[in-house]
């Protein structure tokens, strides 16, 4: 019998504060921007449509890979439910157009706000719940997986829904934006680093598996520290988010001397500093 806790277990609820994160700093943004048009009841639809998506596509990660036989035994990181019997494939499926619809109906609102574009957005978005992990030639199988929550987490979670409040487009905002895509990158590469040696066993050849553990440990850092490379051109902030600096350096020293299981430590902290870092930016901007 399918429980609760399984279906906890499938949604991935760190990603979904990852994903809460990145719509709360896009929101953030366009109040600091535009506090006089800035509409709760957007925001609330933004955040329940890409937490719907990022559900979405946990679930169809966990019904892909399982189906593919890449979640083996060997598999290192946190239980998926069709792997462990957990959830029925139909169940996942169920969850997964549920999700799907979800978003849909939250969506077509913010489509009428911002417009056709978003239209496009939301097809691609659609998409790439089934396309990151499943179809004959995966996202998340040829490389692409970081390159997807860059533009996903990134650009289009911040400045699409930047958009939504302010219906105006500045280059200013991509600066944050890619300032949380980076770390949400990192938090996709720890994940690959892992599973390297079952993913190759798989032929599932993901960016990590390509540039193997080292050159994927470099890219891991640099990732992590880019955020407050770019601080230098932020309009935006001061000099507060370096009170980060010294985790970022501690999570790149870190990623050096772990590997296995050690790096589901690795995750959760990475997973943890966009957290902090989308938390401390908006808290220093509604402060000022």
């Amino acid at each position: 019998m399918t429980t609760l806790s399984s279906w906890f277990l499938a949604t991935r609820p760190k990603t979904l504060l990852v994903a809460l994160a990145v719509i709360l700093l896009g929101q953030t943004l366009a109040w600091v921007d535009s506090p006089f048009n800035f509409s709760f009841y957007i925001a609330i639809l933004c955040m329940i449509c890409c937490m719907a998506l990022q559900i979405a596509v946990n679930l169809s990660n966990d019904y892909f890979d399982g189906k593919s036989g890449v979640d083996g035994d060997d598999r290192l990181g946190p239980d998926r439910a069709l792997q462990k019997g957990l959830i029925s494939a139909e169940h996942l499926r169920l969850g997964i157009i549920s999700m799907c619809s979800l978003a849909i109906i939250t969506g077509s609102y913010l489509i009428y706000v911002g417009g056709w574009a978003y239209v496009l957005f939301g097809i691609l978005s659609l998409v790439g719940v089934y396309i990151y992990s499943g179809g004959p030639r995966p996202l998340a199988s040829h490389g692409l997986g970081e390159v997807a929550v860059f533009l996903y987490f990134g650009w289009l979670a911040v400045v699409g829904s930047y958009y939504l409040q302010t219906q105006a487009l500045t280059i200013d905002t991509f600066i944050p934006a890619s300032q949380v895509g980076f770390l949400v990158v990192a938090i996709m590469l720890v994940n690959n680093i892992r599973d390297i040696a079952s993913d190759r066993r798989s032929k599932k050849f993901t960016l990590a598996t390509r540039l193997g553990v080292k050159a994927s440990k470099n890219l891991y850092s640099i990732m992590i520290l880019l955020p407050s490379i770019l601080l230098i051109s932020d309009s935006y902030q001061g000099l507060i988010m370096v009170l980060l600096l010294p985790v970022q350096i501690a999570l790149c020293i870190a990623m050096y001397q772990r590997d296995g299981k050690q790096l589901n430590a690795q995750l959760a902290q990475t997973s943890m500093l966009v957290l902090l870092w989308a938390g401390v930016y908006t808290i220093d901007l509604m402060v000022r």
